[in-house]
């Protein structure tokens, strides 16, 4: 507790109160001029807190997390993409507001939040489906503690967190890759094969992608939108905020010219068969399993094209440094992901090591203490 007196030009010499509550939170400041009404104030602040009231107001004793969730979804979601948005909403509505909607903020503990996991996991959701609800009752308690402080400790533990055993995706081995580009190019779907392949490009770039973002002259493309599946729209920017390139072997800048030649610049690179935007859901269910039962490859999805991707830049010497520029990853741990494990990389390897040919050098001969000198 404190009266701080302040000197000021105008008002003259002024008091400032602050009492902390039982719990270490400030009970609402007030500044006086004269010195006996801040003793007043700073006498009814002690009685109030020896008595156990709380610094919280009522509308904060009363909040519900359903009445939380309102306020946070307003304020707290500005760096949220559009689509993430739609997640939470959707995971908010079905899921948390049913469950703990009506349980007031504050009273929230570590052992409801346990029984809520719990019960999803009973719903029979998917262990990432869960880690989302994780992720979204985190964040919220967390800006309930650092940035509103309506609450003192956060109750979503880490022990809460599901555990989530990562599946290695589908991929397509180089020769099988090539098959597949041989096969497709003459079809409408080829392009974004072609993309996907020999750029790595996600599905939404792919889409998304227009001639105008084609460069020929440096043999890049200029990665400038993409399309979200979860609002149905494409958004001026990938997934991961910011613009991006991705490098044009020559292989698929020769191919993307031949096929440039009257197009417009506002025209899809990667269109369906009617010159529109290509469909996600026939690409996937439909024209891509065609192509690689004619190709006589393994059915992979467009994501794991993308997967496919870097194991043609592997076989020819990429980094995991050079992986993660081309995939346009903001770190590695993401990269690590798209570099796979193959047992025909390991046996070429292997194949590598061996004797050398030439004999080792005779081990010199190790002189006998007879003529050894001292040196002082």
């Amino acid at each position: 507790m404190a009266i701080i007196s302040k000197k000021s030009k105008t008002d003259g010499v002024r008091y400032l109160v602050r009492v902390r509550d039982p719990l270490g939170k400030w009970f609402p400041s007030q500044t006086f001029n004269r010195k006996v009404d801040a003793e007043r104030y700073e006498r009814e602040l002690l009685l109030k807190r020896d008595r156990g009231g709380s610094a919280a107001s009522s509308e904060l004793r009363e909040m519900t997390l359903a009445d939380y969730w309102k306020r946070w979804s307003a304020e707290c979601r500005s760096r949220v993409g559009e689509g993430w948005r739609t997640t939470q909403n959707r995971n908010a509505s079905k899921y948390v507001l049913p469950y703990l909607g009506n349980r007031k903020l504050r009273e929230i503990k570590s052992s409801d939040i346990g029984l809520f996991m719990g019960a999803m996991e009973k719903y029979k959701l998917s262990p990432q489906s869960i880690m989302h609800l994780y992720n979204l009752l985190h964040k919220m308690f967390e800006d309930a503690v650092e940035y509103y402080e309506f609450v003192e400790l956060n109750p979503v533990k880490k022990r809460f967190r599901p555990q989530i055993h990562r599946v290695e995706r589908e991929f397509l081995s180089p020769a099988d890759s090539w098959k597949l580009l041989e096969v497709s190019k003459d079809h409408f779907a080829g392009m974004a094969i072609w993309v996907a392949l020999l750029s790595g490009l996600r599905p939404g770039e792919i889409q998304a992608l227009r001639w105008s973002a084609i460069d020929f002259d440096r043999s890049q493309i200029l990665i400038r939108a993409t399309f979200n599946k979860k609002v149905g729209k494409i958004q001026d920017h990938p997934k991961q905020k910011d613009w991006g390139r991705a490098p044009m072997p020559k292989v698929l800048s020769d191919f993307l010219k031949d096929r440039s030649k009257g197009k417009r610049a506002d025209d899809f690179v990667c269109p369906n068969d009617e010159g529109g935007m290509l469909s996600y859901e026939s690409f996937v269910r439909q024209v891509l399993p065609r192509l690689c039962a004619q190709a006589g490859v393994k059915r992979v999805t467009p994501h794991e094209l993308r997967h496919s991707c870097t194991e043609l830049y592997v076989q020819v010497g990429a980094s995991a440094e050079d992986l993660r520029r081309l995939l346009n990853h903001k770190s590695l741990s993401a990269t690590i992901r798209y570099m796979h494990r193959t047992d025909e990389r390991l046996q070429g390897i292997a194949s590598q090591i061996v004797s050398p040919k030439n004999e080792l050098p005779p081990e010199p001969e190790v002189p006998s203490i007879r003529h050894l000198k001292l040196v002082r």
